[in-house]
């Protein structure tokens, strides 16, 4: 029992640092790579990885020709418009602040399900927490706004809040979802994600940056594609079907930190007071809309 509790701390820590040091990574890799091709070389990289756990666990296909509408709408919405988002916004966002950002996905996953679940109430406490939290975002997002757009981050902001949106779509689907096997759900999605992104992104690649890739930016997106897809599905899969959605829900609270510290800390990149209050708010909106699901 204490071998298992150690187990899922560490792969937990794992989700953490690899999660959260994702935007640092995807910030140097767009030095030589568009957002597409990151995608994609992170979809087939990560399908590769997991499809491999999923041989060697020797486990069998279980999954009918219903499921490929279903898979392809998870691959979607979980992967390939999330990521996309999170890259593009990275051109003009640091990652920093694209990782704050990032931390309201509970919060708008509460909402989803409120909305198309009927065991999501959305009692008085979520709702201040959707208030506390949002008004942390609008305190990064709101100055630009404010200033017409003066530095030109906006459209990247808006573009980091639609994929947390689109994160939450894809947990709330999820939960709609026959029970089945989550290796297996987790190959047919990245599968499917890099087959449908294949062509957009060499195309973006070969019209764009080019092919001419420095030997940093490369060895970032084989860490990303490797670490932060394939290798971090499967221990988010352990996680998750071992001790359950409440033992995740901790990276919550610790990724958006991590990914804050590796931005300003090894990327040198510029973070003012409201970073840091804005990153409090989130959290403590989370917290509050998270606290019954924890005990």
């Amino acid at each position: 029992m204490t071998q298992n509790i150690f187990k899922h701390w560490a792969l937990l820590g794992y989700l953490v640092l690899v999660w959260g040091f994702a935007f640092a990574l995807i910030a140097v890799a767009l030095e030589s790579f568009h957002p597409l091709f990151i995608v994609w070389c992170r979809l087939w990289m990560g399908a590769l990885v997991v499809y491999c756990v999923w041989r060697w666990r020797q486990q069998r296909w279980s999954l009918g020709r219903e499921w490929w509408p279903r898979l392809t709408l998870l691959s979607l919405t979980g992967n390939i418009i999330p990521f996309s988002l999170i890259a593009w916004a990275e051109q003009s966002v640091p990652s920093a602040e694209v990782g704050i950002l990032m931390a309201l996905m509970p919060i708008a996953t509460l909402l989803l399900a409120h909305w198309l679940l009927d065991h999501e109430p959305l009692t008085w406490r979520r709702f201040a927490g959707v208030v506390v939290g949002f008004a942390g975002v609008g305190l990064l997002v709101g100055d630009d706004l404010l200033s017409a757009g003066a530095s030109g981050q906006w459209p990247g902001q808006v573009a980091a809040l639609l994929a947390t949106i689109s994160y939450a779509f894809n947990g709330v689907y999820a939960k709609r979802l026959p029970a089945q096997e989550p290796v297996a759900l987790s190959v047919g999605t990245l599968v499917i994600g890099s087959i449908l992104l294949a062509v957009p992104a060499l195309w973006a690649q070969a019209a764009g940056p080019g092919f001419d890739a420095t030997a940093g930016a490369t060895s970032v997106l084989i860490v990303l594609g490797v670490m932060a897809t394939g290798v971090a599905t499967w221990c988010y899969f352990v996680v998750v079907t071992e001790r359950g959605p409440g033992f995740l829900s901790t990276i919550n609270y610790l990724i958006p930190a991590v990914a804050f510290t590796a931005g300003t800390f090894f990327l040198a990149e510029p973070w003012g007071w409201e970073h840091l209050v804005a990153l409090a708010m989130i959290l403590l909106g989370v917290g509050l809309i998270q606290v019954r699901q924890a005990r």
